[in-house]
């Protein structure tokens, strides 16, 4: 008998996405890194205004500093009560649970930990989806998925499913929504490199 094992690559970013009313794909941020980026943290509650890329980030407790060359928000209006991905650079000593304030836009956001190092910049290889709260339906040709009730395009999955995505460009074409309109559907992601 032989075994086979399918290696997807190395996590390396996670996130979840909420209030999917509208289709939703992978942030392009995401899928072709930023060449300077060194390091990546989830942040919540985007608040005053808006982050601007090549800024410097202060931490309130911390008061270490890092440059912003990349965000992924994924829920929220950026600025205002946003969530998502932060990549940095130039980060000048440890950082910890703490809000973090843009030099320029006096933008904050909190992080709950210090910054994770990349381990590569390539594309991502695979991306494993998983439904936590209420059905949504996905597409990876890049046609745009819709709520059952409506045109009903797409593949169901229900809460507690999970569907391995491979394929960078796969990946790049992926789009969700929720099955019914503000069901409150919750997927979780990480993709791997």
């Amino acid at each position: 008998m032989m075994t086979v094992f399918a290696h997807d690559g190395e996590a390396q970013f996670e996130g979840v996405w909420t209030t999917i009313t509208s289709a939703k794909c992978f942030d392009p941020v995401l899928l072709d890194i930023p060449k300077e980026a060194t390091h990546w943290v989830r942040y919540t509650t985007g608040a005053t205004a808006a982050l601007m890329l090549n800024e410097v980030l202060t931490g309130g407790t911390s008061h270490s500093t890092c440059r912003l060359v990349g965000k992924a928000t994924e829920t929220g209006t950026a600025g205002t009560d946003d969530t998502g991905i932060l990549l940095v650079n130039s980060i000048s000593g440890a950082f910890e649970a703490e809000t973090l304030t843009g030099g320029v836009s006096s933008g904050t956001v909190a992080i709950i930990q210090d910054f994770i190092p990349l381990i590569t910049i390539v594309q991502p290889k695979a991306a494993l989806i998983t439904v936590k709260t209420a059905s949504l339906q996905f597409t990876l040709s890049g046609l745009t998925p819709t709520v059952t009730t409506g045109t009903n395009h797409g593949h169901q999955m229900d809460p507690g499913q999970s569907y391995v995505i491979r394929g960078y460009h796969n990946i790049r074409k992926f789009k969700c929504i929720n099955a019914t309109n503000a069901n409150g559907s919750i997927m979780e992601y990480s993709l791997l490199f």
